[in-house]
């Protein structure tokens, strides 16, 4: 059983969930490490592919995790092509796909593999322009129905909230209905190997499960690809 020229198990079909951004710092490697630590929590069985060699974020942040003795453990690996992604896919029943800050061919061609892609988003035009521009060529590329946007580092200003909103639901595409607020606890939490609902802040804990929550709950409306 194949999902493209990914291979699957008769038994068992491993869901991919990437996280694809047209530009960095919109909180795609924060929500990638969100949505692994909740699934880990569930008692999933997560693999945290980091396809950004340059950067390894979800790898150095896992090694923070492993020295600090937290639990449960995540499975972060840095990976470098869809072969290795694709040896690694009997290890896991979720496989999440941190990928490299610009969306080039692999980028396209790992969104075209998943199940489920997140595209995170700030608010402004700066972001939503180029983010939205990628959710079209990988609707063209076969993605179409697999794309959701996040409105992610979101601030306090309603207006723009809507503004943002508008724009997408103009575009059809969907989008996240619990957005990602900008605190800088939350970076603070990943900085000690944390993340989402591990932060110690009962505020931050409950904005992180409102978005694990969102996230946990498209997914489960997701077949894995046969």
């Amino acid at each position: 059983m194949t999902r493209g020229g990914l291979a699957m198990s008769a038994d068992t079909s491993a869901k991919v969930i990437s996280f694809v951004g047209q530009k960095g710092g919109v909180g795609k490697s924060a929500l990638a490490r969100l949505l692994a630590v909740g699934a880990a929590h569930r008692g999933r069985k997560v693999l945290l592919a980091d396809f950004d060699l340059d950067q390894l974020t979800c790898v150095e942040w896992n090694a923070r995790r492993l020295r600090s003795e937290l639990t449960p453990e995540i499975d972060a690996r840095a990976v470098k092509s869809l072969k290795k992604l694709r040896n690694a896919e009997h290890s896991a029943d979720i496989i999440i796909v941190d990928t490299r800050g610009l969306a080039d061919d692999l980028t396209k061609e790992i969104a075209e593999e998943s199940d489920l892609v997140f595209l995170p988003t700030g608010l402004s035009s700066d972001d939503l322009r180029p983010t939205l521009a990628l959710a079209r060529k990988l609707a063209k590329r076969g993605a179409e129905g697999r794309l959701c946007l996040v409105l992610s580092r979101v601030g306090r200003s309603e207006p723009q909230m809507e503004a943002a909103m508008a724009a997408i639901e103009e575009s059809g595409f969907d989008f996240l209905k619990a957005p990602w607020p900008q605190r800088d606890g939350f970076q603070s939490d990943l900085d000690a190997g944390r993340a989402g609902r591990e932060s110690r802040n009962p505020y931050l804990r409950a904005a992180a499960m409102e978005v694990e929550e969102a996230m946990m709950k498209l997914l489960a409306g997701k077949k894995a690809a046969r």
